[in-house]
Order: C-alpha cells, then structure tokens, then sequence
C-alpha cells in the first residue's frame, strides 16, 4: 500500500474542480496543492506518533475520525458542508499537531503552491480529513493499536517524501513540523527496507513471495531523500551501504522475512485449497500448524530490534486485510465454518498480536 496514491486516488477530475470552484482557484492548482498538503499532514502525523505519547493522541484522533464523509467526497464537499468538513480537519490537525506546528504546515504549503492563506488552510483541512479517515480504515481494517498505528505510517515514509514536492520536506523540517529526527527515521527505514532485498529478490525467483511488491517501492523510495537538501548525503551513504548488506530482519541467525513469507504463503495455499467440508476437515492439520509458526515467529520477533519490529509489523499490518478476506471466504461456505473457525480464530488473534508489539 503506497497511503499517498490511496488518498490522493480518493479525489475524481469531479470533486477536484468542484474544490477548486469553491476556493475560486484553478484546478491545477488546487492538484497541486493538495498533492503537497497530503504527504506533508502525513509526514507531520508520523513525526507525532514517533514518541508514545504522540501516537496515542494520533490514535485517539483517527480512533474519532468520521469516515462517513469520505463515501461521498462530491457530496461531503458541496457548500456550506464542504466548507465545515474542511474546517473540521483543520481544527482536528490543530488538536493533534498544535498552533505552531499547523501554522508552519500551512505556511510552507501556501508558499509552495502560491496560495492565500484562506484556501490554504482549507486545502490543509482536506487533507487532515482525508488522511485520518485512511488511517481509520487501517485500524479498523487491521486491528491496529497506537504502536502499530504508529509502525504503519514509519513504514510509509518512503512513499510520503517521494510525494513531497521539491524543497517543501526541507521547509517544513526547519519549521519543525517533521520533528528534528525525521531525517534519521527515513534513513533508517530505506537502510532497512535495503537490507531486505536480497531477502525478497531471492524469495521472488522461487515464486513464493507474496511481499516482493512491497519491498522494491521502499527501496526506490531512497533517491527520493535528496529533497533533504544538505542532509542527503548521508542517506545517499546508508542507502548505499544497505544495498550490499544482508536481510534485515534477522534474529539468532534466522531470517524472520523468509519465515513470515513461508508461513503466509503456505497459509494462503491451505486456505485456498478449502471449498467444502470434507477439503476444510482434510486442511485443519495445516491450518494448526499455522498457529504454531506464528507462534514461533513471536518468539523469533522478540528478538529483534524495535527497527526491525516495527518494519516487520508494517509488513503484516499490510497482509491482514487480504488474510482477513480469505479466511472470511472460507467460513462463508457451507459447512465449512464449524470446522475452521476456532482454530482461524485463533490464529488471527496471534497474527494481529504480532502486528500490535507491546
């Protein structure tokens, strides 16, 4: 999942000129401005949650987000509604994020797309609402807690300084909305994401990795930290240094990717293969084996670092809604459901666990 092409897909050529009307702006200008205002409340909301505190007020504001609103953008966005959606978003990001670091938000996002400061902050709004309505759909959608909340937008900063127009990460960083260490995290997460490749490229010619689209976007994502200005030279150099490394998530010699990736894939194939109850009787065996490499994968998990915890529940948090579908596939069918379902239940509640670290 790229979050910024998500929300941003959110937005039809329709709603787009319906917004740029209601600023009295042009439509270019209002894409433009909002392609900028969206990796940018992202990058401020990641920068909040990078501290305990901060990711519970993240998760308590997306956990009241009104999701309602975002099933009919076209609607939500006409008159006077439009006008306090937009209003409710920049008093929600005011909440979380607080006067100073709003006011030096919109202030490079007005300079960076020559706006007013009216329909900047309006443009910000939008975004606000949009971005927490997401982030809502992924913690209902994946069960997420405030840790994991937190580890998924970690794990998005590649995609969201990529999205971020040239020289805007570096105004928004002096203004201090991306936090003094905003930095050293993307580093980290492109060092990581590096490390992970040779993981992935050799899972990939196997035919068994069903994470291998997701690695190669973090990946790319590095070039993209140059907008840092004077401080891409060091991520140039640990880019760099992680492309020749080893997997990063390791512990005790074993490489937990390659274990995740075993264990999911194997999941999806049982899973699959289910199409009544003698096939969901004949699977139960695999099904149960499932919940004990998850269980040996919490072990393995407890033994890496909180980088490497938090990059490996980014990478469940990003499979559960698929896992989610397919085992509610499988109880659907008839006869089917008494049989797996205990054992499916149990199973989820140790995956979602695994995504949500203590």
């Amino acid at each position: 999942m790229n979050i910024v092409s998500t929300i941003l897909n959110m937005i039809a050529p329709a709603i787009l000129d319906k917004l740029a009307a209601s600023l009295g702006i042009s439509t270019t200008t209002a894409k433009s401005a909002l392609a900028a205002a969206i990796p940018a409340v992202l990058g401020a909301m990641g920068s909040k949650a990078s501290s305990d505190v901060g990711a519970r007020a993240l998760f308590d504001a997306v956990s009241n987000a009104d999701t309602g609103a975002m099933g009919d953008l076209g609607a939500t966005l006409t008159g006077a509604t439009g006008a306090d959606f937009m209003k409710g978003g920049l008093g929600s990001l005011t909440s979380l994020l607080g006067d100073n670091a709003l006011t030096g938000l919109t202030g490079a996002i007005g300079k960076q797309a020559g706006l007013g400061a009216a329909a900047t902050s309006s443009i910000v709004g939008l975004a606000g609402q949009l971005a927490m309505g997401q982030l809502a759909k992924s913690v209902t959608g994946g069960g997420l807690n405030a840790s994991s909340l937190a580890g998924l937008l970690s794990s998005q900063q590649g995609n969201i300084a990529s999205a971020l127009p040239a020289g805007l990460g570096s105004a928004l960083s002096s203004a201090g909305v991306l936090g003094g260490d905003f930095a050293g995290q993307a580093s980290r997460a492109v060092n990581d994401a590096a490390r992970t490749a040779q993981a992935a490229n050799a899972a990939k010619t196997t035919g068994t990795n069903w994470l291998a689209w997701i690695i190669p976007l973090l990946i790319a994502a590095a070039a993209a930290w140059y907008f840092l200005g004077s401080m891409g030279h060091s991520v140039k150099e640990a880019a760099e240094q992680a492309a020749g490394s080893a997997t990063a998530l390791v512990a005790d010699g074993v490489d937990v990717n390659a274990q995740l990736t075993t264990a999911f894939d194997g999941l999806k194939t049982t899973l699959g293969g289910i199409t009544d109850a003698a096939s969901a009787q004949a699977a139960l065996p695999k099904l149960q084996e499932a919940v004990t490499s998850v269980d040996g994968l919490t072990a393995m998990a407890a033994k890496l670092t909180p980088t490497q915890r938090t990059m490996l529940s980014g990478l469940i948090t990003a499979a559960l809604p698929t896992l989610k579908e397919l085992i509610a596939k499988v109880l659907a069918i008839p006869g089917v459901g008494d049989i797996v379902k205990p054992t499916a239940d149990a199973l989820m509640a140790k995956v979602e666990a695994l995504a949500n670290p203590a």
